[in-house]
């Protein structure tokens, strides 16, 4: 017979089973099973109307000598590499301004929060509308100023320039927000001593601030990472009326979409994909190994 522990014992582990089943079936049928066959289709020649014709890896090898997926990476990496940093400094400054007490400050915080809530379409033309060339804020600006009006979107360096500037304004609320959290639960007699030897503000940002909110610039650091590499709403906004802008803004996020929903190359676009998916992975996992060397868990 079953003990009334051993029935306790399953009565537990069929609620369990139940209340974690949505998720679990969730992550198989949102994530897993796509991924997965998007790994199947990338090995395939297929255009979403017929059926999918095996080819090993001729996709992959295309991949290496297509001049467009070269630009692309390039894109991409520039994008990362400026904008990610920029991103997590001013979100430190900010979230440290915010942590001084004054009059306000709540609103401040949810003025630089809410552009991260308004859709990317939105904000992408938010910003094409500034930094228009002929009616926009910015030139209007400089014209005050006695300046001639800039090519904004034309110049394919400018234009870079300006996405990451609109990425920046988008995301630098949330991120300061999340340091914020970090920067509340330092203890304020950490500042006081510091104080006492002499510490100024550059020594208290240095020596308390940064080394006791690396767990969460860790956090931002990757989440920002993994944002900027699938980037595809503002390169597909800025250059959907400018062909000249489009190919110098092109990301890899941007070419698996035309690849797959424009050529109907399923099969060579979910190739790219599986590029760019290990490329975020690899990179997530030097992050995750780096950590290791300069975030300090209390």
């Amino acid at each position: 017979m079953i003990s009334s522990r051993s029935r306790r014992r399953w009565k537990d582990c069929g609620w369990a089973a139940l209340f974690i089943a949505p998720t679990v079936i969730g992550l198989y049928v949102f994530f897993i099973f796509p991924m997965l066959s998007s790994v199947y289709i990338s090995l395939t020649k297929w255009n979403s109307l017929t059926a999918p014709e095996f080819v090993g890896l001729a996709n992959y090898l295309r991949l290496f000598q297509d001049p467009t997926v070269y630009k692309e990476l390039l894109n991409t990496v520039i994008f990362t590499l400026s904008a990610v940093p920029l991103i997590i400094a001013c979100a430190l400054l900010l979230a440290n301004s915010f942590n001084r007490s004054g009059i306000g400050k709540g609103y401040f915080r949810t003025v630089f929060f809410l552009p991260y809530i308004v859709l990317p379409v939105v904000t992408a033309q938010i910003g094409m509308t500034l930094f228009n060339s002929r009616f926009g804020l910015v030139n209007r600006i400089l014209a005050l100023a006695g300046a001639a009006p800039i090519q904004w979107l034309t110049d394919p360096w400018l234009v870079r320039g300006v996405i990451v500037a609109i990425c920046l304004w988008a995301s630098v609320g949330y991120y300061a927000i999340i340091l914020l959290a970090g920067l509340q639960n330092i203890p304020k007699h950490y500042y006081e001593a510091c104080e006492l030897d002499g510490g100024g503000a550059w020594q208290k940002l240095r020596h308390i601030t940064i080394p006791l909110v690396t767990p969460q610039l860790f956090f931002g650091l990757v989440m920002a990472t993994i944002g900027i590499l699938k980037m595809f709403d503002y390169v597909f906004i800025f250059g959907k009326s400018n062909l000249y802008a489009r190919e110098s803004l092109r990301t890899m996020a941007y070419g698996i979409y035309e690849l797959g929903f424009t050529a109907m190359e399923m099969g060579y676009a979910s190739a790219e994909a599986m590029l760019l998916c290990a490329l975020t992975l690899g990179i997530t996992i030097f992050q995750n190994v780096a950590q290791k060397r300069w975030v300090h868990y209390s």
